[in-house]
């Protein structure tokens, strides 16, 4: 046992007898070469896959690089339409303030147009009051063509009105109010021509010179001009004018058309303007008429003493 020991260890000797087949030593070379092979083929497949990946690397840097442009551009549109959208909204709110004004203005214009209308539509009525005027003042002097042209009556302007003169001495004797035969027929004319304008007021003034009265039962030329005034107004209602139309008046002495005293003894009649030919008073006056008691509204209370005093029983 000791010399085979020693015959395997190199020292001379004769071979072993019914020598082993090396099993271990071929299954370890067999693994040996199936993990060469395996560690072979996995290191060919991680070199191929590492091949496609840094292929893939490199395509996705180049397509990153091709995005990031896309990006920056997207991004500069985007800053750009930002700009655009602050510069429209800085034009939209100058707009608004452009159509609030522009609004304001034409209020203002609708405003004015409606003033303009209503004092059109003023105009308008004052001129056709006026042309009613102007035909009524046409008529009343071709209705006193004939006492023009024979002298009983002149037709003058004064004050702002139109006018009918009558000279006293067709009228009046002198120093008294009382109407003479013929300047009764005459202001008897003259009232049933006037009366055909229902519609327009009249003055009666009466005038008178500037001498001083003299055993006269007026007490100076104004009482005497009032008078005759009067008078005249008086004989017009007779001739079939409205009372309501006639206002009675004098002058005396203070309202000379010459120097000339017979050419101021005299009577006028007046034409007075009508309500809608006058100017617009302030609101704040009142139209002046009185208020008429309204039928449906209960009658007020009694007194409490006019209560009391019904109130009481009657005696036994």
């Amino acid at each position: 046992m000791a010399k085979h020991d020693a015959d395997e260890l190199g020292k001379p000797g004769k071979p072993p007898k019914n020598r082993r087949f090396p099993w271990r030593l071929w299954l370890y070379a067999i693994v040996m070469t199936a993990g060469a092979g395996a560690g072979g083929y996995y290191m060919w497949q991680f070199r191929q896959k590492a091949g496609t990946a840094r292929d893939d690397a490199s395509t996705c840097l180049s397509n990153l690089g091709k995005q990031q442009a896309k990006v920056d551009e997207v991004t500069k549109r985007a800053d750009d339409a930002t700009k655009k959208a602050i510069d429209c909204v800085t034009v939209l709110d100058g707009a608004g303030k452009k159509s609030k004004e522009l609004e304001t203005q034409l209020a203002s214009l609708s405003t004015n147009l409606n003033a303009s209308k209503d004092e059109l539509a003023a105009l308008r009525a004052a001129r056709a009051e006026a042309e009613k005027r102007l035909a009524a003042i046409d008529e009343i002097q071709k209705q006193f063509a004939k006492m023009i042209d024979t002298g009983q009556l002149k037709v003058t302007s004064r004050h702002g009105s139109f006018v009918l003169s009558l000279p006293s001495e067709v009228l009046f004797p002198s120093g008294v109010a009382e109407l003479s035969k013929p300047g009764e027929l005459a202001v008897l004319e003259v009232g049933i021509t006037l009366k055909r304008f229902p519609d327009r007021r009249f003055l009666v003034i009466g005038h008178t010179d500037d001498v001083p009265l003299k055993n006269s039962t007026y007490k100076d030329n104004w009482e005497l001009s009032t008078a005759r005034g009067l008078t005249v107004t008086r004989f017009l209602v007779q001739a079939g004018m409205d009372p309501k139309n006639l206002l009675a008046a004098g002058a005396g002495e203070h309202d000379p058309v010459v120097k000339d005293r017979a050419k101021n003894r005299r009577i006028e009649i007046a034409l007075l303007p009508a309500i809608n030919e006058l100017p617009p008073l302030p609101a704040s006056l009142g139209n002046g008429t009185a208020e008429k008691p309204d039928p449906a509204k209960p009658e007020a209370a009694k007194p409490e003493a006019a209560k009391a005093e019904t109130a009481k029983p009657a005696a036994k």
